[in-house]
C-alpha cells in the first residue's frame, strides 16, 4: 500500500506534487520546538532530504514542546541533530537525514545551501534569521519564518523575486514579539505555527503560488488572521532594496561571535575559527571548576555559573550578566581543561 495514499488524495499534491517532494530538499535550520517538528511532519510527507543544521543539545525542558526527543535523549544531552536524524530514520527510512552538528554563520551557509529548495527556520535569534534572510535573497531560495511565545504565534513566507518585503524590512515590527523564556510557550501553539510554517514548504515544493501574507494568532485568546505586509516593502533595503548589500553575509574572522540566546537566558559564544578540542573522558574537578563530560558535549561548573562546551570551541554560558563575563568565563573554563591534559 502505498504510505501517501491520503495525501496523494489531496487536490492540492496529487501524484505529481508527491513527486516533486520526493525530489526536493529542505534546510531546517534550527531543531528545537519549530524545527523538530516541520523535519517530522515533513518526513512523513514524504520529502526526498532534510539537512538539519544546529548546534545544541537535548534539555529536559525541551521535552514539553520538542516531539522528537526523549528523556534519555536530555539525560546524555545528546546534540539535536543526531537524536532528531535517528528518529526520523525511524519514521521514514526513504527520506534522507543529514545531520550538521553546528551553529549556521557567515563562513558555511553558502556550501550547506547547496542543492536546497527551501529552507525553514527553527531558530529563536534574528541575526541567526538575518543571515538566513540574506542568503535566501542573494541566492534565490525561498524561505519560511516562524515565530513564537505564550500562545502566540506567527508564519511568513519569503519569495526572493516576488513583491513584498523581505525579513529585514520587518524586522523592526518583530523584535518585540517573541520572549519565550519570560512568557513560556504552550506546545500547542509550536504545533499551529509549524502548520503553517510547513504548509508554506509544501505549496512551494509542488508550484502551487504562495502569497506574502502574515499569519498572525494567539490561541489562548481565540484570535487569528492573516495581515498584508506588502505595502512594508523598503526600496532603501539592503537585503531586497535597490542597492543590495546582504550585510550579514559579511565575513569577520577578526574576533570571536558572541550573541545573547532567547530571552537572555545565556551566551553563545562561536571562536574565530573552529578548534578541534581534547576533551577529557573523565569526570575531574579542582577547587574551583568540575567538570562532567557527555557524547557530544562536556559540561563546565563554577559555583552558580555553567558552561557547555563543544569539541569545535563553541560554548553555551548560563549564570552571567554580561558578554564580557561570559568571555572571561569561557577563557577560564578552556583554562582549566588545558590543565588537565
Amino acid at each position: 500500500m502505498n504510505k501517501y495514499m491520503k495525501q496523494e488524495r489531496f487536490h492540492g499534491i496529487g501524484q505529481l506534487g508527491q513527486k516533486r517532494l520526493r525530489e526536493s530538499h529542505v534546510l531546517i535550520v534550527g531543531v528545537g520546538a519549530l524545527g523538530s517538528m516541520s523535519a517530522e511532519m515533513l518526513a512523513r510527507a514524504g520529502i526526498g532530504q532534510l539537512t538539519l543544521v544546529d548546534g545544541d543539545f537535548v534539555e529536559e525542558h525541551n521535552l514539553q514542546r520538542q516531539l522528537l526527543y526523549t528523556e534519555l535523549d536530555a539525560k546524555a544531552h545528546r546534540a539535536k541533530v543526531k537524536a532528531a536524524t535517528k528518529r526520523l530514520q525511524e519514521v521514514n527510512s526513504e527520506v534522507k537525514v543529514t545531520g550538521c552538528f553546528q551553529s549556521l554563520h557567515n563562513e558555511n551557509i553558502q556550501q550547506l545551501l547547496q542543492g536546497v529548495d527551501v529552507i525553514i527556520d527553527g531558530t529563536d535569534n534574528f541575526e541567526t534569521r538575518l543571515l538566513i534572510n540574506d542568503a535566501a535573497y542573494k541566492w534565490g531560495i525561498p524561505w519560511v519564518y516562524g515565530g513564537l511565545s505564550g500562545s502566540y504565534g506567527l508564519s511568513l513566507p519569503f519569495i526572493p523575486n516576488q513583491s513584498g518585503p523581505c525579513f529585514r524590512c520587518l524586522e523592526s515590527f518583530l523584535t518585540d514579539d517573541e520572549d519565550c523564556d519570560t512568557y513560556g510557550v504552550l506546545g500547542t501553539t509550536v504545533q499551529m505555527v509549524t502548520a503553517q510554517q510547513v504548509t508554506s514548504t509544501l505549496k512551494i515544493l509542488t508550484g502551487d503560488k504562495v502569497q506574502p501574507s502574515m499569519y498572525k494568532f494567539d490561541l489562548w485568546e481565540s484570535d487569528a488572521g492573516y495581515i498584508a505586509v506588502q505595502p512594508l516593502q523598503k526600496p532603501t533595503c539592503q537585503t531586497c532594496g535597490n542597492e543590495r548589500t546582504y550585510p550579514s553575509l559579511r565575513s569577520d574572522q577578526s574576533m570571536r561571535n558572541i550573541q545573547w540566546l532567547c530571552a537572555s537566558s545565556g551566551v553563545h559564544i562561536r571562536p574565530k575559527e573552529a578548534q578541534n578540542l581534547h576533551l577529557p573522558r573523565e569526570r575531574c574537578s579542582n577547587h574551583l571548576w568540575t567538570y562532567l563530560p557527555f557524547s557530544d558535549v562536556c559540561m563546565l561548573r563554577k559555583a552558580n555559573r555553567q558552561v557547555m562546551l563543544f569539541q569545535d570551541g563553541r560554548a553555551t554560558i548560563r549564570g552571567v550578566a554580561t558578554t564580557n563575563e561570559a568571555e572571561l568565563l569561557y577563557d577560564e573554563a578552556l583554562a582549566f581543561l588545558y590543565e588537565q591534559v
